[in-house]
């Protein structure tokens, strides 16, 4: 994972919305701005992307057009384009339903015409734009002959959204797409960042919602879907039984691929936490020489991230690349949810349950926990509360199977962070902390003929016993250590 700065947040509760500021700052400035922008939101489905201009568009009041595209023909969309538009220009007057601009061209000239007005700023949002380019191939050329020749000339803020990330780089963003370069910015929406659970959740404990992001991630619907105050069994037997957690992942999949059946026997494989190629190809029933053009496609969608140790310098050539699956709601469904969705749909969720059980707590631990106490090693790095600022962090792993949770790395100082991360009900021990600073940092693989500072980061569930700090303090020879309990982590996550 390459350093990158915290999502600002946003999510709906409760009819409630929390802004994220970053984005909405954004849109302001560039509604400020005089003449024709484009700007271009995506992100996965049920991220919110709807809810954050919907809710721009409400608090700011600018003169508007807000029109949202389904899955259904060109003609049919055009005609429901067509009365939006004559809703604005007439909204006190009936529209017969047979009302259309006999075509897209038309359409969008009539925006162009209601936007020559000097005095007051148009904002159109057209949302679900891919549905619309599905329906209409065509469309981005006919948009962007239009933008160059007439509507970058208005007083005008176009706002295009969509789900499909593959078609909004392909058709918006790509060097060879009709509209690259003209979008003035893209704003690509990201899940919820962990410290939101707790306005979710007030009454849950910390463990209770690093167990919940771990299965649901910060997807705003899915989060909205539970109860606010519920026990963590309760929401788990929520989860299992909603039809959106059954639905979405194949939903989320068949959005972006039009057979996804291969696609989905690589996620789910790499679910089961089987990350090389071959492990792969082998789990997915396909040749490894096919394997990696889906690998490549899936992580052009976001889908599943390559990774590789945070040791390595060039990453793009690192021959120890691994694969995991990027979103946590999908990574849960596919390691949980789809091998007991038939006892689900007969109705034996308990069973189902109960089956999940017994290995839940250790697949949270390997992700939820040491994702996050990874993030925390950034935010610390960005608030300037660690003793160096990490040019990449990640996680390391050797040929023979050995591997320390977190790593933060920057080579022009020599500095370099080791973390140790358990997510059990005991406390780390004295073998624990040998174990990272004896056994396993020597075998890092780094220049250790340089001089190093190394920092120790220990992060626990259940926090430390008074020997393994001791122990600590004399096997680290005066190098740093740090030691982060689950209430610290959730405590400073949160500021």
């Amino acid at each position: 994972m390459q350093l990158h700065n915290s999502s600002a947040k946003y999510y709906t509760l409760q009819m409630t919305f929390y802004d994220r500021k970053r984005e909405l700052a954004w849109l302001d400035e560039w509604y400020g701005r005089e003449g024709g922008r484009l700007l271009i939101v995506y992100g996965r489905r049920r991220v919110g992307k709807t809810a954050l201009l919907d809710h721009w568009v409400s608090t700011r009041k600018p003169m508007s057009i807000f029109w949202t595209a389904e899955q259904k023909s060109s003609t049919a969309l055009l005609r429901s384009f067509s009365h939006e538009i004559r809703r604005h220009i007439a909204p006190s007057e009936p529209i017969p339903d047979e009302f259309t601009y006999p075509t897209w061209e038309m359409a969008l000239n009539e925006i162009a015409r209601i936007a020559e007005t000097p005095l007051k700023r148009l904002a159109v949002v057209i949302d679900e734009f891919t549905y619309a380019i599905a329906a209409e191939p065509s469309l981005p050329s006919v948009l962007q002959r239009l933008w160059d020749h007439t509507l970058k000339k208005r007083n005008l803020l176009l706002v295009l959204t969509g789900s499909h990330a593959g078609m909004i780089h392909r058709e918006m963003l790509a060097y060879r797409s009709p509209l690259y370069n003209r979008a003035s910015r893209a704003i690509h929406v990201q899940p919820l960042p962990f410290v939101t659970l707790h306005d979710f959740f007030p009454t849950a404990s910390a463990e209770h919602r690093v167990t919940l992001y771990g299965c649901v991630g910060g997807i705003p619907l899915y989060l909205d879907l539970l109860p606010r105050t519920a026990t963590l069994d309760e929401h788990l037997d929520s989860i299992v039984a909603s039809d959106v957690m059954l639905d979405d992942a194949g939903a989320l999949l068949r959005d972006q691929l039009g057979e996804p059946r291969n696609y989905v026997a690589i996620v789910e494989s790499i679910a089961y936490g089987f990350n090389r190629t071959t492990e792969i190809a082998k789990m997915a029933g396909l040749e490894e020489s096919n394997v990696n053009k889906y690998l490549d496609v899936l992580e052009s969608l976001d889908i599943v991230q390559r990774r590789v140790p945070a040791t390595v310098s060039q990453p793009a050539k690192s021959k120890q690349g691994r694969y995991f699956v990027a979103d946590a709601y999908l990574r849960f469904y596919y390691r949980f949810i789809s091998p007991q969705r038939s006892l689900i749909e007969r109705g034996r969720t308990r069973q189902a349950r109960e089956n999940i059980a017994r290995h839940l707590s250790e697949w949270v631990g390997t992700h939820a926990f040491e994702e996050l106490a990874r993030e925390w090693v950034i935010q610390q790095a960005d608030a300037g509360r660690l003793s160096f600022v990490p040019r990449r962090v990640g996680s390391y792993w050797e040929r023979k199977g050995r591997q320390i949770d977190v790593v933060a790395v920057n080579e022009d100082d020599h500095h370099i962070l080791l973390g140790e991360c358990k997510w059990t009900q005991e406390q780390i021990s004295p073998r624990i902390v040998r174990e990272l600073i004896e056994d396993k940092a020597p075998t890092v693989t780094i220049d250790w003929s340089k001089p190093w500072r190394v920092t120790y980061a220990f992060f626990s569930k259940a926090g430390f016993t008074a020997e393994a700090r001791a122990v600590a303090h004399e096997a680290a020879k005066g190098h740093e250590c740090l030691w982060v309990d689950l209430s610290r982590l959730d405590k400073e996550l949160g500021e």
